[in-house]
């Protein structure tokens, strides 16, 4: 039976005052008692606490350490609390229901009150009621939280503090699409926490969700670790098991020129390698380098003339003119045309430029626009081009070092032998980069070949002073190769749109290559879903982009960018079925409006004044969040029928493993059992077949 620990003694300022009278409890802040009133109850978290001896503080200090002066003394301990739900009886009709509340009372005073406790009889039906009348919905309700009556400091506290039966459950696929912004300090539990959410969704979710995670620290790809948990969980799960498309981990790494490929079990496959440069184009650029719309304008510019350069090489185009600028008719055609097929490793599909446009930006530079009158009244070839469009050289120049930044790449003198004498000719070097190039602009001669077609396309007339370049008298070589042995970030989107946990780790990439990685492959699914329009992105299944480090993309700084990526998805992926789950260390340095746009909180330990005060403010007791424990907090979402902070443990997926480990077991137990069932009868079938009637 239930004992009481006190009384209901005052109220002040919203505060209710218990007075303890179980010796053998002490209040802690966070801990949850109750109420019985009428035929409901009124729940209290304890916030702080008052206490003292009746005795002169001189008193102690006669003889030290002596309790003397006090013995038999009447002490008063008082727990100071403040009323966070009501579960009380409403009628409507003939029906009478349990509903949650927001108090708008406090208990009456004078008043027994108890300890919710784990293990109690009457705590554990108080905690049912809670888990099951607080959300809106059960609709494809996912579990993703324990409810909790207090800190658990110590593992051997959980079973008193945690309420595993009493879960809080949510409708994942709404929640998702309107954001979720998960703050705590560091070793606070915010990554454990969502790999817990996702491996419930794949357990006991009904609705296909495709994840995105940007892995920065390798905690999510591990082998044997979350990635196991999950794959076994959607296979338990026969609701998403035949219609969702798998795992897929793409561990990205710089010196790796081959894709390499492994398959574990039926729904994981792990890729290791970089990305083809033609996957990505100008915007991803724009967008990871945070360029200002000056610096946007005239790389557009300067992208633009290369891409009418390329497309009057082609032989497709030879004879056209675009813009003013055509190709110069010489007997030495063959070296002056590129074929049409590579035009389009140069532009994609969209006419927009790719990668491989944009390292031809330093190599058209290095090799071809120095020589071109720079410093000299008289320009001449592509720099007369750029020129006329008010580009100049230390324009370019800018553009060549912050290319070769962004992409991780270098630009590598190579030297070829002509006529008895070498010439030299710079080439992209890929080796640190997870962008990989087309062997076009690595080869020597493949370079020298596509700069003597871009040269003569920009001949406007024959009579033209044709600059002497160095590696003019090189004979270049054919194009055998086009595309590298790389992933295509296309396949990636397509994976999502189909229903799928894509997890990218970049743990093993430098922070910038890691940052183009992500918001290429953000820009991208972005951009597709609104080009198809609300109707059909709303026909595929809601995408969940997992990132931690928030402020790296949504500070104040960052968010001015009209291309900034992370900003777009804040304000408008809702629409379009993308939402963002944000891990953040400080959450108050995500820009105001942004922030605002968060739909659910789940606010952990920090000790933070800022996240703080801020969290205060829409009820996170602010003298609980210093001292909870790993991944206990505060989840905070209108999507609940009371709008207020709730006291929750969130599961990492290792508190999950075991039941799901003895579930798969199980299932893999049952299938081979019957597997061999259905092979015996076949086999008794074959064998009275066999026998015949007269046997």
């Amino acid at each position: 039976m239930v004992e009481r620990i006190g009384l209901t003694y005052a109220w002040r300022d919203g505060t209710t005052y218990v007075i303890i009278s179980d010796k053998n409890y002490r209040p802690g802040i966070g801990d949850i008692l109750y109420v019985k009133v009428e035929s409901g109850y009124v729940l209290l978290q304890v916030s702080g606490f008052e206490g003292e001896i009746p005795v002169a503080a001189t008193s102690f200090l006669a003889r030290e350490g002596s309790s003397q002066y006090s013995y038999g003394v009447e002490k008063t301990l008082l727990a100071k609390a403040t009323p966070i739900f009501e579960i009380r009886e409403v009628r409507s009709g003939t029906e009478v229901k349990k509903v949650v509340t927001r108090p708008s009372q406090p208990p009456p005073l004078d008043t027994p009150v108890f300890l919710l406790r784990g293990g109690d009889e009457e705590s554990e039906l108080i905690m049912s009621l809670l888990s099951s009348r607080i959300p809106k919905s059960e609709d494809d309700a996912v579990p993703i939280a324990w409810l909790r009556a207090g800190i658990a400091s110590v593992k051997e506290l959980m079973p008193e503090k945690y309420f595993r039966s009493a879960c809080l459950r949510l409708n994942l696929h709404d929640m998702i699409s309107k954001h979720v912004l998960i703050s705590g300090q560091t070793g606070s539990g915010k990554t454990t926490s969502v790999m817990g959410i996702i491996t419930q969704w794949g357990r006991s979710g009904n609705s296909p969700i495709s994840w995105i995670i940007a892995d920065r620290h390798g905690e999510y790809s591990s082998s044997g670790g979350f990635v196991d948990v999950l794959s076994k969980a959607l296979e338990l799960n026969k609701r998403l098991r035949s219609s969702y498309s798998g795992v897929y981990v793409y561990t990205l790494k710089t010196n790796v020129e081959r894709v390499t490929s492994l398959r574990e079990g039926p729904l994981t496959t792990r890729f290791e390698g970089g990305f083809d440069a033609a996957s990505v184009n100008v915007y991803d650029v724009i967008n990871a380098a945070g360029l200002f719309e000056r610096d946007v304008s005239e790389l557009l510019e300067v992208t633009s003339i290369l891409a009418t350069l390329i497309r009057n090489a082609s032989e497709a185009q030879a004879s056209q003119r675009v813009e003013s600028i055509s190709l110069k008719k010489t007997p030495q055609t063959e070296e002056y045309r590129i074929d049409k097929s590579c035009v389009r490793v140069f532009i994609d599909e969209n006419d927009e430029p790719t990668g491989n446009l944009l390292a031809l930006i330093p190599l058209v530079t290095s090799n071809v626009v120095r020589y071109e009158g720079v410093g000299e009244r008289e320009k001449k070839g592509i720099y007369k081009i750029f020129v006329n469009a008010g580009i100049y050289v230390n324009r370019l120049r800018d553009f060549r070092r912050m290319i070769l930044s962004v992409f991780g790449w270098r630009e590598r003198l190579e030297s070829l032998p002509t006529d008895g004498k070498k010439v030299s000719v710079s080439v992209i070097d890929d080796k640190n980069s997870v962008f990989k190039v087309s062997p076009i602009l690595k080869d020597p001669q493949s370079v020298i070949t596509l700069l003597k077609a871009l040269t003569s396309s920009a001949e406007e007339t024959p009579g033209d002073k044709v600059p002497r370049y160095p590696w003019s008298s090189a004979r270049g070589g054919r194009f055998s190769d086009l595309t590298p042995s790389s992933l295509d970030l296309g396949g990636l989107v397509s994976k999502l749109d189909e229903g799928a946990v894509v997890v990218l780790d970049v743990s093993k990439l430098p922070l910038s290559l890691g940052d183009m990685v992500v918001i290429s492959v953000l820009r991208r699914l972005f951009e597709e879903r609104m080009l198809a329009g609300v109707e059909e992105a709303r026909k595929k299944p809601v995408v969940a982009v997992v990132s931690e480090e928030a402020p790296l993309y949504l500070s104040p700084e960052r968010v001015s960018s009209p291309y900034n990526i992370f900003a777009r998805l804040a304000r408008e992926g809702r629409k379009f079925g993308i939402g963002l789950i944000a891990l953040s260390q400080i959450a108050t340095m995500i820009e105001k409006q942004i922030l605002a746009n968060f739909n659910t909180l789940i606010a952990l330990r920090t000790k933070h004044r800022t996240d703080i005060d801020y969290l205060s403010n829409i009820g996170v007791p602010a003298e609980a969040l210093p001292s909870l424990s790993d991944r206990e907090g505060y989840l905070y979402t209108p999507d609940l029928s009371v709008s207020e902070p709730i006291p929750v443990y969130v599961p990492a997926y290792f508190d999950y493993r075991s039941e799901i480990e003895e579930e798969f077991s199980k299932m893999i137990r049952l299938e081979k059992d019957l597997i061999n069932s259905n092979m015996m009868k076949a086999l008794l079938g074959e064998v009275r077949g066999n026998e015949g009637p007269g046997s």
